[in-house]
């Protein structure tokens, strides 16, 4: 199992690293959007929207070799 360094915030090292900041950062836009919208499909949208984002583009750049 590949381990999480302080540095994989800036450029993640490994797909484990790179869907834990993905979805890090994507909770934490949705509670911005829960502060600025109040509206909880607004907030789902937003937050599911995100983590599929993060989930592809991470199997995108492993099968095309960005981790070692």
């Amino acid at each position: 199992m590949s381990s999480i360094s302080w540095f994989d915030w800036i450029t993640p090292t490994n797909p484990v690293a790179s869907l834990f900041f993905g979805i890090l950062f994507t909770i934490i836009i949705g509670i911005t959007v829960w502060v600025e919208a109040r509206d909880l499909k607004t907030v789902v949208v937003t937050t599911i929207t995100g983590i599929i984002v993060t989930c592809v583009g991470t199997a995108i750049l492993n099968v095309i070799g960005f981790y070692p």
